[in-house]
């Protein structure tokens, strides 16, 4: 039993940003159509916040079964480590023996920033102005991946460490900025990328015309976009499904009665046209990731391809 092991090094050679939302588009639109296999994640939840995660899916009933399992552990700041640890196992579509074991993390950071700035090209292709909030992993292949679909816009990042913010601007060609709420109200799109489980932007610096996307809000309990925001706005989530029961600010909004859970719509259906989103001029939008496993499937699908083709990774015996 023999696999291919894929570091981090390996998938980000492999693995670029314009690869990582072509990926993506295949993922929601097979998705949207109904070919995806996709059953509920699972969430395992932990000490200090902290949650584990199991995500499994197929591109299509007879493509190889993939899953990833990992944790979200808020508090590894203090132990200088990153939030997130995965791994992502391929399965062979016929026999099912393991065929390939993935680093996780790096596919999660592409393929997230993809499926925003994928969602984005939807809701928001024109906007100029893109605000990335956080300065972790996350911000940084969100800045990149923004680079790719939205090349003319200037961009910009937030953090609470200012040195860190500094540091991310430079190597992304973005700028930094320390006031947060100036920056939200003069943003066409503001990205929030972090695990907070309270708001970190208040509903009033978000003005008329403003997207707003959460790809830290992929719980329950995470809710870093204030769910009285989603009332007054036109609510977008990748799936609808995972969506309703597992974004906190979704959770919240419906909950309250502020939020019609049936005019919430998700990215397959924008991608497949079984829906439309009529945007006005002064229409707020919010877009939500929770993520799926489809997402992962598409991406190791390409990976494991592009790996094959170069006898990328190492080669270990199972058996």
């Amino acid at each position: 039993m023999t696999v291919r092991i894929l570091s981090a090094t390996d998938i980000r050679s492999i693995f670029r940003p314009r690869l990582a939302l072509e990926s993506q588009r295949e993922a929601f639109t097979r998705l949207g159509a109904g070919e995806a296999v996709q059953p509920p994640r699972l969430l395992v939840p932990g000490p200090d916040s902290s949650v584990s995660f199991c995500y499994s899916s197929r591109i299509a009933p007879d493509a190889p079964a993939v899953s990833k399992f990992g944790s979200v552990n808020p508090v590894n700041a203090t132990r200088g480590l990153g939030a997130v640890h995965s791994v992502i196992t391929v399965l062979d579509a016929e026999t099912g023996a393991p065929r390939a074991i993935i680093n996780g993390d790096s596919v999660t950071e592409l393929r997230t920033s993809a499926a925003t700035t994928l969602a984005m090209e939807q809701v928001a292709p024109s906007a100029v102005n893109v605000l990335v909030v956080g300065t972790g992993a996350q911000a940084r292949a969100h800045l990149a991946a923004f680079a790719v679909t939205h090349p003319s816009a200037d961009l910009q990042v937030f953090g609470r460490n200012p040195a860190a913010a500094a540091e991310i601007a430079a190597e992304r060609g973005a700028t930094a900025t320390s006031d947060l709420e100036q920056a939200v109200r003069s943003a066409d799109i503001v990205v929030l990328c972090t695990s907070s489980l309270t708001p970190v932007i208040e509903d009033t610096w978000v003005t008329d015309g403003t997207t707003v996307a959460s790809v830290g809000s992929f719980a329950p309990d995470r809710v870093e976009l204030p769910p009285s925001l989603l009332a007054r706005s036109k609510a977008v989530v990748d799936y609808r499904p995972s969506a309703l029961t597992d974004s906190g600010p979704v959770v919240e909004a419906i909950a309250s009665g502020s939020v019609d859970p049936d005019q919430i719509l998700d990215l397959g259906s924008l991608l497949t046209g079984t829906a439309t989103l009529d945007r006005g001029e002064t229409d707020v939008i919010t877009y939500l990731s929770v993520g799926v496993g489809v997402q992962d499937a598409a991406a190791a699908a390409v990976i494991l391809a592009a790996a094959e083709e170069r006898d990328a990774g190492t080669r270990a015996d199972l058996g």
